[in-house]
């Protein structure tokens, strides 16, 4: 006799995923529970918030310099050299 096989693995995918989703929520509850009895002292979590506000300002900061230098290099891909002669800037107002 011929099973089908095709129903077969679509059974097997609904078990394992069950299986695996009771995993995660036993998991999760482990978790809650490990975290319920540990206590933080405030001058820990005082500390780990000025690190997180300083690391953040130190990645927006580097992202920002990186997306200048971008700008500057794509300007100066984009026209290498000034069309005509150099330029120069004018010092002192013409006289009226």
């Amino acid at each position: 006799m011929i099973t089908n096989t095709k129903s077969e693995r679509k059974h097997f995918a609904s078990r394992l995923t069950h299986i695996m989703q009771i995993q995660t929520q036993y998991g999760r509850l482990w978790l809650r529970s490990r975290f319920r009895r540990m206590t933080v002292p405030a001058s820990v979590k005082l500390f780990l918030l000025a690190l997180l506000g300083l690391s953040a300002l130190v990645i927006t900061g580097t992202l920002l310099l990186i997306f200048d230098a971008i700008a500057l290099m794509s300007h100066i891909l984009k026209r290498p050299f000034y069309r005509g002669s150099l330029r120069q800037r004018c010092l002192m107002r013409k006289p009226v």
